[in-house]
């Protein structure tokens, strides 16, 4: 059996978008997954689905904001796979239209919660569970933490920009976990997208007909699909090879 079928991922916001793309595909590669998200009985369906792949699936449900809920998707993995994850995909978060004047304060509190302080606990908790066993193991052994960040965490978005300040949060964590942790034996990869047609967008209430326009002009948009080709080949390049900061375009986006 190879490196890579022998492998345990965590992902989180599982069962939709990006993060159901990134499950799909590491199930199709013969990886072990614990797969998380908040929706319990949508949850139970997609590992179902996961199960009719080669690899054992477990299901977490819980806001994987909360160091709790992170640990316990940790502490299963070695309980009921055997083996510490050696790949983590931090991809729970949500989205907010608007800039500082025009977007809904009301939400802002909930958004640096979920997209900052969340992925911060989940970055830590997973790097945290491979330390030990990365500083131990200089063999071939890859070890992968795989942050999904956004091209507006790097250039500014004129109509996007409280969301975007959440991102460019993301980027300034994983690039300095990824000095950390690098010589550790941990590759830290932060994957930042531009546009991807999901429920991602209407789930958090950017206008129907502005994103379709959008889509329109700079289409075709990325599918999830297009980014968990991505992620699956990050995680499964020689441990020596770090691909450690990737931007996905639509070809015809220019900006942000």
């Amino acid at each position: 059996m190879s490196q890579e079928t022998q492998r345990v991922a965590v992902v989180t916001g599982a069962t939709s978008g990006i993060g159901l793309a990134v499950a799909r595909k590491l199930a199709g590669q013969g990886y072990d997954l614990v797969v998380n998200a908040r929706n319990p009985e949508r949850l139970h369906e997609v590992t179902t689905e996961l199960k009719a792949f080669s690899g054992q699936v477990i299901a977490v449900a819980g806001d994987a904001s909360r160091f709790e809920v992170i640990a316990e998707c940790v502490d299963r993995a070695v309980a009921e796979l055997g083996d510490i994850p050696t790949v983590g995909v931090v991809n729970a978060g949500r989205g907010l239209p608007g800039t500082v004047m025009t977007s809904d304060e009301s939400q802002w509190a909930e958004l640096f919660e979920t997209n900052v302080l969340g992925a911060l606990r989940q970055m830590r908790t997973l790097a945290g569970a491979m330390l030990a066993q990365a500083q131990a193991d200089r063999s071939a052994r890859a070890f992968d933490l795989v942050i999904l960040g956004s091209n507006v965490g790097r250039n500014v978005s004129p109509f996007n920009s409280v969301y975007g300040a959440t991102k460019f949060a993301v980027y300034g964590a994983a690039e300095g976990l990824r000095r950390e942790l690098g010589p550790q034996g941990i590759r830290v990869s932060l994957v930042e997208p531009g546009v991807v047609g999901t429920s991602f967008q209407a789930n958090a209430g950017y206008d129907e007909d502005w994103f379709t326009k959008l889509s329109s002009e700079i289409g075709p948009i990325l599918s999830p699909e297009d980014i968990a080709d991505l992620v699956h080949f990050v995680v499964s390049r020689p441990a020596h090879v770090h691909l450690d900061n990737i931007s996905i375009r639509p070809t015809r986006q220019s900006y942000p």
